[in-house]
C-alpha cells in the first residue's frame, strides 16, 4: 500500500513538471527573439569563448569520478572538488543527460540558448556530487541554474519554468537518475533518500 502509495505522488510529481517546460517552451519560442534577449545571449557566448572550454562530455557520454573532478574545477567548483578529493570512493560514475527528461538540442533551440547543455552540465555536476540531504545546496545550484538560464539568452518565464522543474523533480527522495547527490554511492530509499552508512 506505501509502495502504491509512493509511485502514485512520483507519477503526479513527474506529470506536474511537463505543463512547467511546455508553457516555458512556447512562451520561450514566441519571446526569445527579443533584443535583450539577443544581446544577453552575445554577452554569455562570449563569456563562454574566451574560457576555450576543453572538451565537454556530449550527451550520452559517461563521466568517472575522475573526470567529474576535472569538471568541477574547470567550472571554479571548488567545494565539490574538495568533497570529491575528501572522499573518491563515495561516488561513482553516471550518465550525462543533457537537461534531463528534454530532448536538449531541441530545447536550446526553442528558448534561444546555445549554451544549454553546458548550464545542464554545470547543474548536474552541482546534482551529482551534491551533500545528501542538504536542501539547502540543493536551492543554491538550483537558483544558480535559473540565473545562467537568464543569462544564456532565457526569457524570465523559461528560466522560472526550468527552475520549478528541478526544484520539483530533482528532490533526492524521489531516488531518480538525476535526483539530488545522484552520483553518490548508496541505495535509495523513495519516499527518504539516499542510506548513507554511517
Amino acid at each position: 500500500m506505501q509502495k502504491n502509495k509512493y509511485s502514485f505522488r512520483l507519477n503526479i510529481s513527474m506529470l506536474s513538471i511537463c505543463p512547467f517546460l511546455f508553457i516555458g517552451l512556447v512562451f520561450g519560442f514566441l519571446c526569445g527573439c527579443s533584443e535583450k534577449s539577443k544581446q544577453a545571449k552575445a554577452s554569455y557566448e562570449s563569456v563562454s569563448e574566451k574560457r576555450n572550454i576543453a572538451e565537454l562530455p556530449k550527451i550520452g557520454e559517461v563521466v568517472t569520478t575522475e573526470r567529474g573532478l576535472e569538471l568541477c574545477e574547470h567550472y571554479g567548483l571548488n567545494h565539490l572538488a574538495d568533497r570529491i578529493e575528501g572522499n573518491p570512493n563515495f561516488f561513482k560514475e553516471w550518465e550525462f543527460d543533457g537537461c534531463s527528461m528534454t530532448p536538449t538540442e531541441v530545447l536550446s533551440e526553442l528558448i534561444k540558448v546555445p549554451s544549454l547543455t553546458e548550464i545542464c552540465l554545470k547543474h548536474d555536476l552541482g546534482y551529482a556530487y551534491g551533500d545528501p540531504g542538504n536542501e539547502e545546496e540543493r536551492l543554491l545550484v538550483d537558483k544558480k541554474f535559473q540565473n545562467e538560464l537568464l543569462a544564456g539568452g532565457a526569457s524570465e518565464f523559461v528560466a522560472k519554468a526550468m527552475f520549478n522543474a528541478v526544484r520539483l523533480g530533482g528532490k533526492e527522495e524521489l531516488c531518480l537518475p538525476f535526483s539530488w547527490s545522484f552520483a553518490r554511492v548508496a541505495s535509495c530509499k523513495p519516499g527518504v533518500g539516499l542510506i548513507l552508512k554511517q
